[in-house]
């Protein structure tokens, strides 16, 4: 059985929901019942931030390992994420998945927010002894499919961009129009500035647009994403967002288009714009095949691959693809690649996998396109990024792609229009590196090139220093 809740504007439907997979969990896993003796069965742990910058939309990732290690008659089936104090605590949307496709989720994501040397307290509920599986999708941030008339082997999106993954190891990154609404005059802006409750004369525009704003004060939020000029007015109980930018004298007001790999599929999309060329053997993230004799790129074989959508969910999907046996110069490899996308997150995570090492003489090479006159690979930083518009050259654009220091080689010439990098995989044969895309045709977009080199120093040291998680006794019950 299981509970599935999209988003929607019917209040009344998603409080009923809530309430209801609130009162199983709590009956199953969370709480002694009257008359009953069966006491919580609970995973407790905190997650610290130690640099002293916010951090939003955080990815956390558990292993089934992990928590059987901690208790081991703990499943994936019947569980929920809580955080905040004992009496009040808040349940999270989480998503268990099945990475290595054996039939048992094998690893619990979720996301979190957390403010400058932050740390939270988290617990996960759940029954060890219910089968059926039970989750909570109150929101649908991501999607990955597969798509045959677009000629890639897979498309993955977030709620803010959407990359197309090409037969011969390419990327190409798509970008999605925000949704204007409505202008107010800049006289509100002081109501953002200071997070306070909006007044009636500025909830007046949205009645007057047929929006229906919550009435609970305490679910409504303003965050700011740079005090003078952007601020998210976040809906939590309608489940909706709305971006405020400053233009003069104006606020303007947009709506994320959200989940919308479909429109591409429409002849006439006006809401999906390609940022990269869908020509080369790499595009914006993608990886190829390295003749260091030769000095030659060539393209990931397709023969035999097979391609399959590990999740599909509200927190992240993935897209795997698996060629059993690719021929490289008479010696055969089975290589897999795993790209997933987060929601709230612009940037894709590429893992590549090859059971043995590459005949000498060849290399895998990632890279990003040439973007404008703006770019620079930064060995220290394990960066390479560039700056300069989308490919109608109508909106600004920046591109970059992170990776270990201790996988890469050096910078090479593999084509006058892009970055590459050597990437070598480690023991075990793993390669990871992460790819961004920024449009500021978007939603969350950047304007200028000093914001977007602002924005990925911030980005590395959130990557290099990852949030501590520590697990907490078992007897520390609430």
């Amino acid at each position: 059985m299981v509970i599935f809740k999209k988003t929607d504007n019917s209040t009344h439907s998603l409080k009923c929901s809530l309430c209801f997979i609130l009162l199983f969990l709590l009956f199953y896993a969370s709480c002694s019942i009257p008359g009953g003796n069966q006491k919580t069965n609970r995973i407790s742990f905190t997650v610290q931030n130690t640099l002293r910058i916010e951090r939003k939309n955080v990815p956390i990732v558990l292993t089934l390992d992990q928590l059987q290690k901690v208790s081991a008659d703990f499943s994936l089936n019947a569980y929920s994420v809580v955080t905040g104090q004992s009496t009040r605590e808040v349940m999270i949307p989480a998503q268990a998945d099945d990475l290595d496709y054996d039939g048992v989720r094998d690893q619990l994501a979720f996301l979190i927010d957390l403010e400058s040397e932050e740390t939270k307290e988290f617990s996960i509920l759940y029954d060890p002894n219910v089968k059926a599986t039970f989750y909570l999708e109150v929101n649908k941030l991501t999607r990955a499919g597969i798509f045959p008339e677009l000629n890639v082997i897979a498309a993955l999106e977030s709620d803010l961009i959407a990359y197309l993954l090409k037969p011969n190891g390419a990327v190409i990154s798509y970008g999605k129009k925000r949704e204007e609404l409505f202008s107010v005059d800049s006289m509100f802006q002081y109501e953002l500035q200071n997070g306070q409750q909006l007044s009636p004369d500025f909830r007046l525009h949205f009645d007057r647009n047929g929006i229906a704003l919550t009435q609970r004060p305490q679910a409504l939020t303003i965050e700011s994403l740079d005090i003078d000029s952007r601020w998210i007015i976040n809906d939590l109980e309608n489940q909706v967002n709305f971006y405020v930018r400053k233009d003069e004298e104006e606020l303007n007001l947009y709506k994320s288009i959200g989940i919308s790999l479909n429109d591409l599929l429409n002849a006439e999309n006006t809401t999906m714009v390609r940022l990269t060329s869908n020509k080369g053997l790499i595009g914006c993230g993608g990886y190829a095949l390295w003749n260091n004799r030769e000095n030659e790129l060539i393209p990931i074989s397709n023969e035999g691959d097979y391609v399959r959508i590990i999740a599909n969910g509200a927190i992240r999907s993935i897209v795997q693809r698996i060629i059993p046996e690719w021929n490289i110069n008479g010696e055969t490899l089975k290589l897999t690649s795993t790209t997933f996308i987060y929601g709230g997150n612009q940037w894709i995570e590429q893992h590549i996998n090859l059971d043995k090492a590459i005949p000498q003489g060849y290399n895998i090479v990632v890279g990003i396109p040439k973007n404008g006159d703006a770019y620079d690979v930064d060995e220290n930083q394990n960066l390479m990024w560039s700056w300069g518009t989308d490919s109608e050259g109508a909106y600004p654009l920046g591109i970059a792609l992170t990776y270990p220091k201790t996988l890469s080689e050096s910078q090479i010439d593999a084509d006058p229009d892009m970055l590459s990098m050597i990437l070598h995989p480690d023991e075990e044969g793993h390669i990871k590196y992460r790819t961004l895309a920024i449009w500021e045709g978007g939603i969350m977009g950047i304007e200028t090139e000093s914001k977007f080199i602002q924005h990925l120093a911030v980005m590395t040291s959130k990557i290099d220093i990852q949030p501590i998680i520590k697990f907490l006794p078992l007897d520390d019950k609430k």
